[in-house]
């Protein structure tokens, strides 16, 4: 009875980390989809939520390591600060997210992109980004590196704590980003320098 009171449990925290999300199709679109359900016993949602695991969270992996290997910021030849817009992994964990935004922290985790954060210098503007939503807050990395586990391994989170974390009550959206800094970004990547991120800061401070 312990273990069938435990799949319980498990199956209502996944449930509680869930999004719902609406999609508009044909009726002849819809009809395809219930009948592929039915041909496999399937929920039209178990379907597509099973075509999404198959196919488009790869694709988004492939984007995400496609911009892994854009070109580094230059070099800091004059001492200046850097300003940087840091994805807080929702896409791959939303307690990652919710420790991030709630605690004004800079972190990055797993091998390959944890290493990023140690780009990230004293007193440097960390912009955080939701995927799906956009800036959610910003505050200046103290520029002391710490690690502690992730998932129960150790050492796989890297990351800074941001004095004067800023917390913003709405979102400022890729778009909008781009249109208060008049050019376009791509935000796939883990760590993205923004080179003109000072506009954006101001922009942020005077709403």
């Amino acid at each position: 009875m312990s273990d069938f009171f435990s799949k319980l449990e498990a199956k209502r925290k996944r449930a509680a980390l869930t999004e719902s999300m609406t999609i508009r199709v044909t009726v002849e679109e819809d009809a395809a989809i219930k009948e592929l359900a039915n041909v496999y016993d399937l929920t039209r949602q178990d379907l597509i939520h099973d075509l999404i695991v198959e196919y488009v969270l790869p694709a988004w992996k492939k984007v995400e390591s496609d911009a892994a290997s854009q070109m580094a910021p230059p070099p800091r030849d004059d001492g200046r600060l850097f300003h940087y817009v840091l994805n807080t992994n929702k896409a791959n964990s939303s307690e990652d997210h919710e420790w991030m935004i709630a605690d004004g922290i800079a972190a990055a985790f797993e091998d390959g992109y944890k290493e990023k954060i140690d780009r990230i210098k004293k007193d440097d503007v960390v912009f955080l980004y939701e995927s799906g939503k956009g800036i959610v807050g910003y505050g200046k990395a103290n520029g002391e590196t710490e690690e502690r586990d992730h998932f129960g391994v150790p050492g796989k989170t890297r990351f800074q704590r941001l004095d004067g974390f800023v917390r913003l009550e709405k979102p400022v959206s890729a778009k909008d980003i781009c249109v208060r800094l008049g050019r376009t970004i791509k935000f796939a990547q883990t760590l993205t320098y923004i080179f003109d991120g000072k506009k954006l800061l101001e922009s942020l401070d005077g709403k």
